[in-house]
């Protein structure tokens, strides 16, 4: 699917509204599916911004992915997403702000903290 939109990316329903086996196939052939991927790429994505473009993005994704089909709960989503956001925060991961009034202790500093 589909993130078009950079505020809404993270907890849209283009991410959060999809079923990732809702595809034409066997039921056979969708127990070959193992898993999923996330591309990053757009006109406004250089060096400066990937990392924070891509993350939590990719989270997103990854919980759509392993979340059971029937789990749809949109704020219990933001909450993960943002604590798991946090935790990227600590590890020196420039990720965005996944919910607007959120609070983290270790927010991204520059990129000195990352000791690449």
């Amino acid at each position: 699917w589909y993130q078009r939109r950079v505020r809404e990316a993270v907890v849209s329903t283009q991410s959060t509204g999809v079923e990732p086996l809702n595809i034409t196939a066997t039921t056979e052939e969708k127990k070959l599916v193992i898993g999923g991927e996330a591309c990053m790429w757009g006109e406004f994505v250089d060096n400066s911004n990937i990392l924070s473009r891509t993350f939590p993005r990719a989270s997103s994704v990854a919980e759509r992915l392993w979340s059971h089909e029937k789990q749809r709960d949109e704020p219990d989503m933001e909450f993960r997403l943002d604590k798991h956001r946090c935790g990227m925060c600590a590890r020196g991961i420039p990720a965005e702000t996944v919910i607007l009034r959120s609070f983290c202790p270790y927010e991204f500093r520059g990129y000195d903290d990352l000791h690449i």
